[in-house]
């Protein structure tokens, strides 16, 4: 109990692999606490971009509340509120989870997904699980028909399979790590995760999980050997053909993609029909069905999605924060040396798959998944302060000020 006590947000992120919905009963209750303790200290908003960017979703939601006259879409700007006061949370209280224990609680979450997705399917062959317990458990399949698609824990493979990328992409951290350090009991304990990992990603049966899996482990070995890289990138080139062979369902992608970009086109019109406010995310669904006549959950791409549900100016700044984000990652990996450097790699293999996923899909429309990115993002926006303090930031007033002088002529 002191343990749950001192680091309440390590046992919400555990809950949330094991029983999704009291784990994110738990960190929204985190997220209250936290907005309670601001009011009543009348503490100030932080002005970080994601914290902008959440109070411009607020702000849009209940713009488009009063637009659409539609009162049940308060409860989108309650969700986003709910998210934002987890993500204050986690800013303001490093303590309260550890980098290295939210790494591990995702690596082996990743590992929990394939292994209770088969557990599960094995009960149920004897015995009919009870459809609460599958709510509760996460093993309830949503947004699909029954399929033989690994999902586990994730109620959707699409979800799963963006949990089990980014617990690759951490685990290949710790991997290089651990070369570093020639720990051999870690390195075998971590290729065994690997080969779980992998094959649960390739049970998901998403392609572009396929496809981002091997550019992560081709990314790896960049990182591990840079001469072993170059014998890597042409074998993987050369085997082109064979990896779509062997790629899940890669008989439809053809098909699989024509649909995506009828959603995306289908999508850009709804953006177009409300571009100040957008839809809110509950709203998106009856938005897109007025148009097309067919129900779509969202718009299964990233940038679209927050635009359509939010707004151009909601688009262009999360368009813009990813853009400047970028920039700044990159301009941290050439900055920070020692164990300032092993972060800025956790977050180099890490945050790309928010959006290299989400070209594809929108896994962020899953709490479960959201709440596990929120995380990652509360670290590096931690790391961005502290980069500011020291003018490391790419656009720290220091840094800027030394770019100035740097171009003056002699």
């Amino acid at each position: 109990m002191t343990s749950i006590k001192n680091r309440p947000a390590e046992f919400g992120y555990v809950l949330l692999f094991i029983l999704p919905p009291l784990g994110i009963a738990w960190l929204a209750g985190l997220g209250i606490r936290q907005w309670t303790m601001m009011i009543r200290k009348k503490m100030r908003l932080a002005a970080d971009p994601v914290s902008i960017l959440f109070i411009l979703l607020i702000l849009a939601s209940i713009g488009a509340t009063l637009t659409n006259g539609r009162p049940e879409d308060l409860l989108s700007t309650a969700m986003l509120t709910a998210y934002f006061g987890v993500y204050l949370y986690l800013l303001n209280n490093p303590g309260k989870l550890r980098l290295s224990k939210y790494m591990w609680i995702t690596i082996l979450g990743g590992a929990y997904l394939y292994f209770s997705d088969w557990f599960f399917d094995l009960v149920g062959r004897f015995i009919e699980i009870p459809p609460a317990v599958s709510l509760l458990t996460g093993h309830l399949l949503m947004g699909f028909n029954r399929q033989d698609r690994l999902y586990g824990s994730a109620y959707n493979p699409n979800y799963a399979c963006y949990l089990l990328i980014l617990a690759l992409a951490l685990l290949m951290v710790e991997l290089l790590r651990s070369i570093r350090l020639r720990n051999t009991r870690m390195i075998a304990t971590e290729l065994a995760l690997l080969a779980v990992l992998s094959l649960g990603i390739y049970a998901t049966g998403s392609r572009a999980g396929f496809v981002i899996m091997l550019l992560v482990l081709v990314f790896f070995v960049y990182k591990w050997n840079k001469k072993l890289f170059f014998a890597t990138s042409v074998l993987t080139v050369t085997s082109v053909p064979l990896l779509i062979n062997v790629m899940p369902r890669g008989d439809s992608a053809g098909f699989s993609m024509q649909q995506r970009i009828n959603i995306w086109k289908n999508s850009l019109d709804v953006f177009l029909q409300h571009p100040l406010f957008g839809t809110t995310s509950f709203d998106f669904s009856t938005a897109y069905y007025q148009l097309t006549g067919h129900t779509i959950a969202h718009a299964h791409n990233l940038f679209l999605s927050i635009f359509a549900s939010s707004g151009v100016v909601c688009g262009v700044f999360f368009t813009g924060l990813i853009i400047t984000g970028t920039f700044s990652l990159l301009k941290a990996v050439h900055t920070e040396r020692g164990y300032l450097s092993h972060r800025v790699t956790l977050f180099l293999f890490s945050l790309p798959t928010i959006v290299a996923y989400g070209l594809l899909d929108f896994t962020l429309s899953s709490p479960q998944v959201m709440l596990v990115v929120l995380a990652l993002v509360s670290f590096w926006i931690r790391d961005e302060r502290r980069r500011k303090l020291q003018g490391h930031s790419l656009f720290s007033t220091q840094a800027v000020q030394s770019a100035k002088q740097k171009s003056k002529p002699a």
